[in-house]
């Protein structure tokens, strides 16, 4: 049966709980767990509207071999959050995290809006409408116990496992790069953990965000001029242990930096 407003609002309180009390949680309830994705969205805004003030999106899952490894066929979106927004180099106590997983992803600055329409956007009208790019570190914290085998829709409801975003200076003059063939390197404690493409993320970073700007179409949301978008993993993922640092070069586009000292 379809969830109630009870159930959904259930749904909210206990991930809300599971948060704050930063001890992940067993997967949620069958009483009040998403059976479609407009119930998993609408657990996810009640959510995210306890946590802070919307600010942009995050894209997830949006690396192929990361779907594979997930069991998560398709692209989602969570939200960024006012507060969770830091430049880099970013200093995070480790304490204030119950898992410290790092994505390294490339970001976007919306230069104008893409408001809901029926019509789809394309690849360039989508380009167009970016101010600027950045290097940037997406910091995975889910509040759930076996985060790695989360379905789609509960992934959803969680707001797309998402905990901070830590960005690199902006470059608005990111056009002549091709964002696809650039490798990105990243490295834990001065070491190389993994290395990855823009590639890797449904073919190229922009592509990413054309499927946003559509998903979100569909859905009668849209993009406001001003909002962050990071674009998904396009390396391994890389969880990281107290006192741990993460850098990543991103070549010309630049670098971000974040330490978790405990």
């Amino acid at each position: 049966m379809p969830l109630g407003n009870s159930e959904l609002a259930a749904a909210a309180a206990l991930l809300l709980a599971a948060h704050r009390a930063l001890r992940p949680r067993p997967r949620l309830p069958a009483a009040c767990s998403p059976t479609n994705l407009l119930e998993a969205y609408t657990i996810q805004d009640r959510f995210v509207s306890r946590l802070g003030k919307p600010v942009g999106y995050k894209i997830g899952y949006t690396n192929a071999a990361l779907q594979q490894s997930l069991g998560i066929s398709s692209p989602v979106f969570g939200r960024l959050i006012a507060g969770r927004v830091w430049p880099s180099p970013a200093v995070l106590p480790a304490a204030n995290f119950a898992t410290r997983v790092v994505e390294t992803e490339f970001g976007f600055r919306m230069a104008r809006a893409l408001p809901p329409r029926t019509s789809p956007y394309s690849l360039e009208a989508v380009t167009d409408a970016i101010g600027s790019a950045f290097p940037s570190f997406e910091i995975v914290d889910s509040r759930f116990e076996e985060w790695r085998k989360l379905s789609p829709l509960e992934a959803i409801a969680d707001n797309v496992l998402h905990s901070h975003w830590v960005h690199g200076a902006e470059l608005a003059a990111f056009r002549p790069l091709d964002l696809a063939s650039l490798e990105v390197v990243t490295r834990v404690n001065g070491v190389e953990a993994t290395r990855g493409r823009g590639a890797n993320v449904l073919g190229s970073p922009l592509q990413a965000l054309h499927w946003l700007a559509n998903a979100l179409a569909q859905m009668g949301r849209g993009l406001a001029a001003g909002d962050l978008v990071t674009t998904g993993c396009c390396t391994d993922i890389v969880e990281l242990a107290s006192e741990d640092s993460a850098t990543a070069d991103f070549g010309p586009l630049g670098g971000v930096r974040v330490d978790f000292p405990g």
